[in-house]
């Protein structure tokens, strides 16, 4: 067992052998900040002071600039000594470490799934009760009847519908969730949500926005659509990329969003194949946005496969965007299993 100091907070917990500092702060009653639990979304980012961790699983969510300054992930490191870590990069504040975990266990159960390309399936699932809070851009993990396992999602539908968890799925051959869509979720199949989780979400701020989306990352950031208020008058533009025309989906949902808004742009920007008559953008999503803007002043949010993103964030930099006026959820491989 190792003594772990949390600053800035003068509080201490211990980590039992083999425990992560996200398992051992949740067992004594205090909360670090979490999402996912498995390297992949970022939320429990946190820097380390002094000691040393062994890194179990995904840490696909820290970037070269978190790996220069220490920047650890509370779900993956497991302390081999006494250790002092910093909360400050999760934003943190001491009230909500020393109340511990509030996030919710809600019940619900299977309303709809929608195939809206060969790969890509929109699933509804209703809350009971007054359902789930949430702001736009966050994100559930939701359980998979029969194997117990949690796999993560950001809800695509506006937080003024708390009782409706909508969700953008990527199918995958053998994937449990995928599994579980094709074979058993017909309306009515009673389902788990744990939520909300997450920090992603529009940030107050006098510049642009510019959105880029690829796959089934898209949800996060249509939810950040419809949750604007109409009249709202910041330009507003989002690159969607996908590798055909078939690929794109709700287009009628962009478009009924960004009309209540006083400047929006919406991009498609295929890869692989277009019409003969296509005059929009082709190629990838990163590539396409080079194009488009040699200098960007813009807050940026990103929501993808991990190699649009790891495209992005260096060509937005290189073209004037801040480190820190860029937001992004990586969508990690589904074949992930996170045991409840």
């Amino acid at each position: 067992m190792f003594g772990v100091q949390i600053s800035p907070f003068s509080q201490s917990i211990d980590c039992e052998n083999g425990e992560t500092l996200l398992e051992g702060a949740l067992r004594n009653s205090r909360l670090l900040r979490y999402g996912c639990k498995h390297g992949g979304c970022g939320t429990c980012k946190i820097r380390l002071l002094d000691g040393d961790v062994e890194t179990h699983g995904s840490t696909f969510a820290l970037t070269g600039e978190d790996h220069a300054s220490d920047v650890i992930l509370a779900c993956a490191s497991v302390p081999v000594s006494p250790c002092v870590i910093d909360v400050g990069p999760s934003g943190l504040t001491e009230e909500e470490f020393l109340a511990g975990d509030d996030s919710r266990e809600h019940s619900g159960q299977v309303a709809s799934v929608e195939y809206l390309t060969a790969d890509i399936a929109r699933v509804r699932l209703t809350l009971a009760g007054d359902g789930m809070p949430f702001v736009a851009g966050q994100f559930v993990n939701v359980e998979v009847p029969g194997p117990n396992v949690l796999r993560t999602f950001s809800m695509a539908n506006s937080p003024d519908e708390p009782a409706l968890v909508e969700l953008i799925v990527k199918l995958y051959p053998d994937g449990v969730f995928s599994e579980f869509l094709r074979e058993r979720a017909a309306p009515g199949t009673p389902i788990r949500v744990f939520g909300p989780h997450g920090q992603l979400k529009i940030r107050l701020s006098h510049r642009p926005i510019l959105m880029i989306a690829g796959g089934s990352g898209l949800a996060p950031l249509l939810s950040m659509l419809r949750g604007l208020p109409a009249g709202f008058d910041r330009p507003v533009t989002l690159l969607f990329g996908a590798r055909t025309p078939a690929d794109i989906y709700a287009v009628a949902e962009i478009a009924e969003a960004g009309s209540r808004l006083l400047h929006f742009e919406f991009v498609p920007v295929f890869s692989h194949e277009w019409p003969v008559d296509w005059t929009g953008e082709t190629g990838m999503v990163t590539d396409a946005c080079a194009r488009r803007w040699d200098r960007l002043g813009h807050d940026v949010y990103l929501c993808g496969p991990p190699p649009m993103i790891s495209a992005a964030v260096p060509m937005l930099i290189e073209r004037g965007v801040r480190p820190r006026n860029i937001y992004y959820d990586a969508f990690t491989p589904a074949a992930q299993t996170v045991p409840i």
